[in-house]
């Protein structure tokens, strides 16, 4: 019987690994370093995994995200504050617009908000303070934490930043924070 020369061996090893490597999914990809085994002449491929986030990188991406957001247009901030605010509190778009906009949309508005890392604490057991939540200890593992706030309108003159001290939570991974509607 005659022996698959080498290279064939390496071809059929390639293919294998791209099948396999279709057939399996993950939500980010993991990177990798292949070297080659002299003895083997075959390519082995080692993979690192991603550390997972942490509650403070999900705490600050919230508040980048936000900022990228409104930097995309209006409509698109006050989404992004419909699917990030605290979902017991079951604002809509129609709910941001009547409260905060009763003028209309604002031309080039974008709102800027900047965590401080540093000052990020858990504050379990936190009393939702208004709106139709009052009173509620809010669900999740809930933070306190300094943020610098600013509103840009277009032809308007760069605002100095507001200091805000306010709460996230995280939910099954996923960070909330709570703006009333």
């Amino acid at each position: 019987m005659r022996r698959p020369a080498p290279a064939l061996l390496r071809a059929g090893a390639s293919t294998l690994l791209l099948l396999l490597a279709s057939c399996t999914s993950s939500p980010q990809p993991e990177p990798t370093t292949t070297t080659t085994r002299p003895d083997l002449e075959l390519p082995t491929t080692t993979t690192t995994a991603t550390p997972p986030s942490t509650d403070e990188d999900l705490i600050v991406g919230l508040w980048q995200r936000q900022t990228s957001a409104w930097t995309a247009g209006f409509d698109a901030g006050v989404e992004f504050w419909v699917d990030n605010n605290y979902p017991p509190m079951e604002c809509t778009f129609s709910d941001y617009m009547s409260s905060r906009f009763p003028l209309g949309p604002v031309e080039g508005l974008i709102v800027e908000r900047v965590a401080d890392p540093e000052s990020i604490q858990p504050d379990d057991g936190w009393v939702i303070p208004g709106g139709s939540l009052e009173g509620e200890v809010a669900e999740g593992r809930v933070y306190v934490l300094t943020v610098e706030s600013r509103r840009f309108e277009a032809g308007q003159p760069t605002p100095e930043p507001e200091t805000l001290e306010l709460h996230v939570t995280i939910i099954d991974g996923v960070p909330y924070f709570f703006l009333g509607c």
